[in-house]
């Protein structure tokens, strides 16, 4: 009898498994084609999961063969969920409502009026305003505003 074998399927498609949910970043890296990011996402999904029932079949098909049968029910599990996350990033990132009215990079601001940290309300005019208690501060040139897009 010879020396066991490492279930190499099973790793594939574990590291596939992993690939397919860390695609999605590339989603928010504003490169040309990233609208097919979700589609290589699913394929991958797909075919890691086609590999990780041939690990498992591997293992527990020929065991005389093969090693590791709690690492692969493991890896497997692993997978398994990596693939569900996957699937369902896929399917509900549909269901976000579309951001037509989102403002844009260099857009004017309307005038606003919000409570800073302290609670003191603090109007747009007021953060481009010269410095009060020092007359010689030149007033700011620009103001970063960062909007969180949420859904809930």
């Amino acid at each position: 009898m010879g020396e066991k074998r490492r279930n190499w399927a099973m790793w594939s498609g574990f590291l596939l498994a992993l690939g397919a949910v860390l695609c999605n970043i590339i989603l928010f890296v504003n490169l040309p084609g990233r609208h097919a990011v979700p589609w290589v996402s699913l394929l991958l999904a797909l075919i890691a999961l086609i590999l990780v029932v041939r690990g498992l079949l591997l293992v527990f098909g020929q065991p005389r063969i093969y090693r590791g049968k709690v690492l692969t029910s493991i890896m497997s599990l692993v997978s398994l969920l990596l693939v569900g996350a996957t699937i369902f990033i896929f399917f509900n990132a549909r269901a976000l409502p579309a951001s037509a009215s989102a403002p844009q990079v260099g857009q004017k601001v309307p005038e606003f009026t919000l409570a800073d940290t302290s609670g003191q309300p603090v109007s747009l005019d007021q953060l481009f305003a010269a410095g009060a208690n020092d007359l010689q501060a030149s007033p700011p040139r620009a103001v970063l505003l960062i909007f969180y897009r949420g859904y809930w």
